[in-house]
């Protein structure tokens, strides 16, 4: 396929490890690699929630788990799509979380943290790919292709799904976020007030 120019990586700015920590964009295949990308690292996100929630006993942890999975799938979707506020939306979810396990008192595992990290620039990527426009109708960008399951899930569903899902996405994350800021809350209120009780 590279040599009939239909390969999706053959024009793109930056070397794999550079796209992940501090991508650039500058030509199409830019913004099509960094979605790819993105829906990636959302999806591996869903599955560090998702597997821990399934080894839980406790029925709003597993609830919790699993809306947590499912909302940084769909927003992987958003990201695939172009869409930075679905990329913030996911980075703030998780830091969040982060905070709430902080304020448990436990501290956040590396994979956590470097997870957060790539999340960060995840949404740096994204904006940097939204705010880029072709030069014209007719420049040259890569295809979106349907040979097998991951070009599908790739690059088929997500042009299907994210425009009928979006709005679903945007208010079940944000009563979830709403939610989570609640619970961190209460839980810094408790340790915190409790504190002060003890040392008036």
């Amino acid at each position: 396929m590279q040599t009939l120019g239909l390969s999706s990586e053959s024009k793109r700015s930056d070397g794999p490890l550079k796209s992940i920590f501090w991508p650039t964009v500058d030509n199409a295949w830019d913004v099509d690699y960094l979605g790819r990308q993105g829906l990636t690292i959302c999806a591996i996100v869903a599955l560090m929630e998702l597997v821990p929630a399934l080894f839980t006993r406790n029925p709003v942890y597993l609830a919790a788990g699993l809306v947590a999975s499912l909302v940084f799938l769909v927003g992987g979707l958003g990201v695939r799509e172009g869409s930075w506020p679905a990329a913030a939306m996911v980075s703030t979810l998780y830091f969040v979380g982060l905070l709430n396990t902080l304020a448990t008192g436990r501290i956040p595992g590396v994979l956590s943290v470097i997870a957060a990290g790539v999340l960060l620039s995840n949404l740096r990527a994204a904006f940097l790919a939204s705010e880029w426009k072709p030069a014209g109708p007719e420049e040259d960008k890569p295809m979106r292709f349907n040979e097998g399951l991951i070009d599908f899930l790739t690059d088929q569903l997500p042009a299907k799904a994210w425009p009928a899902l979006q709005i679903a996405f945007f208010a079940v994350s944000s009563a979830f976020l709403a939610l989570t800021l609640v619970g961190l809350g209460f839980i810094l209120w408790h340790r915190f007030g409790g504190l002060a009780r003890m040392h008036p």
